[in-house]
């Protein structure tokens, strides 16, 4: 199978297509939306909220955290983490100005 040249795209729509590859399961999905809203929340949490395994839990929570959907912060032996709402807004933002361009008429 071919790779695909990522150099032969545009930036804006190589970065466009990994954020939304990190969107790309049901799982993180969940985790965004159990973070909806939240301040905070410790690692342990969002593992009791999915019916999965820890550590598939941590895999799907740091292809969030590559996309820059989460951000983390240790205190003490816990990891807290929160949605970054402003990521998740200019991707939605991105999205729509690349699907709907505005008339040129």
């Amino acid at each position: 199978m071919p790779i695909a040249k990522l150099e032969a795209f545009e930036e804006s729509s190589v970065r466009m297509a990994a954020f939304a590859k990190a969107l790309s399961h049901p799982a993180r999905i969940c985790i965004l939306r159990f973070l909806a809203g939240k301040r905070e929340v410790p690692c342990m949490d969002i593992v009791a909220a999915l019916p999965l395994s820890q550590p598939a839990c941590s895999r799907h929570i740091n292809e969030l955290k590559r996309a820059g959907l989460l951000t983390a912060r240790n205190e003490g032996n816990k990891v807290l983490f929160t949605m970054d709402q402003s990521a998740l807004n200019h991707f939605c933002l991105m999205m729509n100005q690349t699907l709907h361009p505005a008339d040129e008429s």
